[in-house]
């Protein structure tokens, strides 16, 4: 179950989706608000303004159409609509809308990508790249450069997303 639905007209409303046989709460980043610092819930998330830090969510995230995340995000599902500067690692699914941009790479066992999505980065499915403990386990995940502005470096991303060694496309 989403954190949103379609209904006729294309326009999303939001519904909160099912965490331990319960519903899962919804947090919202309002259009106009900005979060400096890391933010974590235990249900769900959805960023319609800015947050400038890590993101974990135990339920999923939902980045709207013009919402921006300068951080990582760890979380079970993502849905990414908005603009993303960072890792992604999710333990289930990771949907890339259209319109939606991440600038970072991405460790997930599954994606969908609408046409109009667009990755800037690496992107791995093999696996279980991360685990539900190492999502939300009591230690902050490192955060790798490729998650901040500036040079990239194309040959080593983290091994703890699961990939040791990636060459560049010649």
């Amino acid at each position: 179950m989403g954190v949103f639905r379609r209904v006729k007209g294309g326009v999303n409303h939001a519904r909160a989706s099912i965490v331990g046989g319960q519903e899962a709460k919804l947090s919202i980043v309002a259009a106009g608000a900005r979060i400096v610092g890391g933010l974590e819930t235990d249900g769900d998330l959805r960023v319609e303004g800015k947050v400038d830090g890590n993101v974990r969510a135990h339920g999923q995230v939902l980045v709207a159409p013009g919402g921006t995340v300068e951080g990582d995000i760890l979380t079970h599902h993502a849905i990414i609509g908005g603009d993303v500067s960072g890792q992604i690692l999710a333990d289930e699914l990771v949907e890339l809308r259209s319109g939606g941009v991440v600038r970072g790479d991405i460790a997930t066992p599954r994606i969908a990508v609408e046409e109009g999505g667009a990755l800037n980065g690496y992107l791995r499915t093999a696996g279980s790249p991360v685990s539900a403990e190492r999502l939300f386990g009591s230690e902050p995940p490192p955060t790798h450069p490729a998650s901040r502005r500036g040079v990239r470096d194309h040959t080593e991303v983290p091994s703890e997303i699961g990939i040791d060694r990636i060459r560049p496309a010649s």
